[in-house]
């Protein structure tokens, strides 16, 4: 189906030098570029919030290290050390 479009001087110029350098069309280039970005548009859409907190999400727990799995030693650590501060 025809479709036109009015671009600017900036874009028509940068589209020509495009074609030129790709040795194809304006019109494929055009065709391949808004094929390109609707699809990125439509992926990004269906993307649910599962699938964007995953691609966020950091694994190795809140930052602090081994300390939920070293709770047991630090915790005796810490004793330890309260006791002989107050031992004679």
């Amino acid at each position: 189906m025809p479709s036109s479009t009015r671009l600017d001087k900036e874009t028509e110029e940068v589209l020509k030098k495009a074609a030129e350098y790709l040795g194809t069309t304006k019109s494929k280039i055009v065709r391949e570029s808004i094929k390109e970005y609707c699809k990125k548009i439509i992926e990004e859409k269906k993307r649910t919030p599962w699938d964007i907190y995953q691609s966020i999400h950091r694994p190795g727990g809140s930052g602090h290290g081994k300390r939920v799995l070293m709770s047991k030693e630090i915790l005796k650590k810490k004793i330890e050390e309260s006791r002989k501060k107050w031992s004679l």
